[in-house]
């Protein structure tokens, strides 16, 4: 939440209109309560993932290793990678690099940082790889997903709707 909060915050500070504002706000809106959905639905989870996706989300700006995951809830790492295969049905690397490639969407949307910066904050291991792994999830490179996204759009986005 705080995360987000700051990246909402850097963004609003970039509105020069009422109507920006107001869309930011509504994807604030939107954005917040998918994520309290998420967290509902977490619930249905045994204690260990969800100790697990929280340690995740806290910690996407820095290295995680399945070995201190594992250590967070006091099971062998190969135990934790089968339950959170079961529970998810996905890896835990690739639940990573998903969450850290939705969180550069977020930060290509509504921030400044450059492609380096943002590869760098959420360790990947080089900008070349981070680009590579932006593309496969989201179909376009970080540069084409700005393009699309940033504020900066927002009112040519408005106007071709309201056409």
């Amino acid at each position: 939440a705080f995360n987000l909060s700051d990246i909402y915050i850097r963004s609003v500070d970039h509105c020069q209109q009422e109507r920006e504002v107001s869309l930011l706000h509504r994807e604030v809106v939107n954005d917040f309560t998918q994520r309290m959905q998420m967290i509902h639905r977490k619930s249905l989870y045994p204690k260990p993932i969800l100790i697990v996706l929280d340690y995740i989300y806290d910690n996407l700006h820095t290295k995680i290793v399945l070995t201190d995951l594992a250590e967070q809830v006091h099971l062998s790492p190969s135990h934790l990678s089968k339950l959170f295969h079961k529970e998810m049905g996905i890896t835990i690397s690739s639940y990573i690099c998903k969450k850290r490639i939705e969180s550069a969407e977020n930060m290509l949307k509504f921030s400044d940082y450059s492609c380096v910066e943002i590869s760098n904050y959420l360790c990947f291991s080089s900008e070349s790889y981070f680009i590579k792994v932006f593309k496969k999830e989201t179909g376009d490179t970080p540069k084409q997903y700005r393009e699309k996204f940033f504020r900066r759009n927002w009112n040519v986005q408005n106007k071709k709707r309201k056409k």
